[in-house]
């Protein structure tokens, strides 16, 4: 709560102490340094296959990533699409548009969306996304499976998860350390 409240400045003194200007670059990639070997302790195994077996049945694949996580969803999304033919990136402004984007409409104009055949990825690390959780919550009542990618097993996103990957990530400053989460999504693709 403390680390929410702080601005951009005090972050970065926070994590990183007085760094010298010549010592940032060297900082902050031994940062993502320690936080790729943090996940890689912490990982669970047997969520991850689950997850790329989860991946591999589903009929459709949705991803959900807002604001600082919209770049992973897009990176996932982009590699998805090479392997699979149905995957649909959730982009939005709005929890409404979200609700839109995860229903279709059949031959006979009737509305179907998500079902149990599906899966949603939902990625978000604090300050969680309340429109990525909407769309977890949705995906859930439709008993599509939920795997999440957040940064600890405390997440509010876990409350819809089937399967949760853990990466860890940090805002130092105005911008988020993404490169763990990135990693596990590198590592996913890779196992499918």
């Amino acid at each position: 709560m403390v680390m929410n409240r702080l601005n951009s400045v005090q972050r970065m003194q926070f994590t990183y102490g007085r760094v010298p200007q010549g010592e940032i670059l060297e900082t902050v990639l031994q940062s993502d340094i320690e936080k790729i070997k943090m996940t890689l302790e912490e990982v669970d195994r047997s969520a991850f296959e689950r997850a790329a077996d989860t991946i591999l049945s589903a009929r459709t694949i949705y991803i959900v990533g807002i604001r600082s996580c919209a770049p992973l969803a897009s990176f996932l999304a982009f590699y998805l699409h090479m392997i699979f033919p149905d995957v649909r990136q959730v982009q939005t402004n709005s929890s409404s548009e979200i609700f839109e984007q995860m229903l279709r409409i059949d031959e006979e104009d009737c509305i179907i969306g998500i079902t149990e055949d599906d899966v949603v990825i939902g990625i978000s690390f604090p300050r969680y996304s309340m429109r990525t959780m909407k769309a977890l919550e949705f995906a859930n009542s439709r008993k599509a499976k939920v795997i999440t990618i957040t940064d600890s097993v405390h997440s509010p996103m876990n409350v819809y998860a089937a399967c949760t990957l853990i990466a860890k990530s940090d805002m130092a400053s105005i911008v988020d350390s993404l490169v763990a989460p990135l990693s596990v999504i590198n590592a996913l693709v890779v196992a499918l």
